[in-house]
């Protein structure tokens, strides 16, 4: 499992590679969003994470659980850290990601795997959590850059 987390950060950092300071400014990577943006948007959903584990640690349900309206939550990240530096912006994408590595290696893999002993997972491992908002999320966001930085060549 860590080393799927370690992959999806690999590829994300291998399109990441090269970039300059100014390039991580330029608007439309994303929809209207910059790479810095798209690093915020990670680097806030995998504080949410990192906060589930923590909750599911002290048993309790995680609040990434009841996020209702994804567009919505989304939105709100990026008008909380539009205005953000993009050192401010890196240093936390290094950090939490980080925390995130040390909260899943504390989990017993037998617990990540279980697909009945969180109920609120509703038949789905905690590893599902993870997978699909820290490696599926860092994978697809890595092939969206490398499509733009493409594009932005030719």
């Amino acid at each position: 499992m860590l080393a799927e987390i370690v992959a999806a950060r690999d590829e994300l950092n291998r399109a990441l590679d090269g970039l300059t300071s100014d390039d991580m400014l330029v608007t439309g990577v994303v929809g209207v969003w910059s790479i810095k943006d798209v690093l915020a948007h990670l680097v806030a959903w995998e504080s949410e994470v990192v906060t589930a584990l923590n909750h599911v640690q002290n048993k309790r349900m995680p609040a990434i659980m009841k996020i209702e309206d994804i567009d919505e939550w989304n939105a709100e990240q990026y008008r909380i850290n539009a205005r953000r530096p993009a050192a401010a912006v890196l240093a936390d994408f290094e950090g939490v990601h980080r925390m995130l590595h040390h909260m899943v290696a504390d989990f017993d893999e037998q617990h990540l795997a279980d697909r009945r002993r969180y109920r609120w997972m509703e038949g789905e491992p905690l590893w599902a959590l993870v997978e699909e908002n820290v490696v599926l999320h860092e994978r697809e966001h890595a092939e969206e850059i490398a499509a733009w930085r493409k594009k932005k060549a030719n």
